[in-house]
């Protein structure tokens, strides 16, 4: 199992607002296309405008199918619209299991 690692940093005073939004129309949508969310977080500590969301695919090219099905829906366009503007950044990681890992 590969999993994808993406963060958002959001505009200070956004975040609960996002989550709000995020929660009622876009999580939904993502569950459609992308399938395992592994979890979906907000830091305590630390850089605290952020959300953090793991997902899990089979392999790159489960991850780019889905990534592609996701970008092609006009619903999942018609939320970006509302939430676009709350994020200033993002990245995204690929990560496997070593080994010992409970989840590889």
């Amino acid at each position: 199992m590969l999993i994808e690692q993406r963060v958002y940093h959001l505009k200070p005073g956004s975040l609960h607002e996002f989550l709000k939004i995020y929660e009622q129309e876009g999580m939904a949508i993502q569950l459609e296309s992308l399938g395992n969310l592994i979890g979906y977080f907000q830091p305590q500590t630390g850089d605290l405008n952020r959300v953090i969301h793991l997902w899990g695919f089979e392999s790159l090219d489960d991850r780019n199918a889905r990534r592609v099905a996701l970008s092609a829906n006009p619903r999942w366009r018609e939320f970006l619209g509302k939430v676009g503007d709350f994020v200033t950044a993002q990245h995204a990681e690929i990560l496997s299991g070593t080994s010992f890992s409970p989840i590889r």
